[in-house]
């Protein structure tokens, strides 16, 4: 199944996260590492942004020594949280290597300049059952292979679009029936964001869909992503 760009790994399970583990920003294996210790509302001046390999800022370094480091991504990227200049109060996990410099896994964080804030999920919001709710499909969207995967739904009564997870189609019976404009009743489960949940901007909500309801014939869809059902092959039954 293709990747639908809405970090589904946030919604699928607390170990899944959107960022590499503690362990892999703190430098060489080899270089011996103080123990963790917890930091409570420190405060500090950004002295400047740190950049990740992909181009981004991952992090601030604070005077010539100090990286706050965000474990998961950050909705509107970490820059949108601070700038060189900026008075911070942050909480986390820090670790200080042979050289003296100390790196922080942020938990939480707040911009004392600018107001902005920060705060890492530790578990997944529990999943909420989704309808059954009627509505029309506005767009196919497609695996690599060409076979229908998800579709864009307009709910009934509702003026924002969802992503519907349906798995690969290939029930002849729920191919021909699931077209553009066609109208579904949808039942399935859905996971609600969160401050630590890794958002993309023009994203939408995902609902994993354990049933479809088209032209009287109900398809079900057994499960993949672990919050709902989604899946293989439909199998209709009146």
């Amino acid at each position: 199944m293709k990747r639908h760009c809405l970090c589904l790994a946030a919604l699928i399970a607390a170990a899944t996260t959107c960022a590499p583990a503690f362990a892999q920003v703190l430098g060489s294996p080899n270089d011996p590492m103080s123990p963790v210790i917890t930091v409570t509302n420190a405060t500090g001046t950004i002295s400047q942004l740190n950049y990740g390999s992909d181009g981004t800022v991952d992090g601030f370094l604070l005077g010539p020594n100090l990286l706050l480091d965000f474990p998961e991504k950050v909705s509107g990227g970490v820059a949108s949280l601070g700038a060189a200049g900026n008075s911070v109060t942050y909480s986390g996990e820090a670790i200080t290597n042979s050289s003296g410099f100390q790196t922080v896994r942020v938990t939480s964080f707040t911009n004392n300049t600018t107001k902005a804030t920060y705060s890492s999920s530790t578990k997944p919001p529990a999943p909420a059952a989704y309808g059954p709710t009627s509505g029309t499909v506005k767009q196919l969207n497609y695996d690599t292979d060409g076979t229908v995967d998800s579709f864009v739904f307009a709910p009934s009564g509702s003026t924002t679009p969802i992503l519907v997870v349906t798995g690969p189609v290939t029930n002849p019976t729920l191919k021909s029936a699931l077209t553009v404009g066609a109208t579904v009743s949808v039942t399935g489960t859905t996971v609600p964001t969160t401050p630590g949940t890794c958002t993309v901007a023009g994203s939408l909500t995902v609902v994993d869909a354990s049933s479809l309801a088209i032209n009287g014939t109900t398809f079900i869809l057994p499960g993949a992503y672990g919050f709902g059902s989604i899946g293989n092959p439909g199998r209709g039954r009146r």
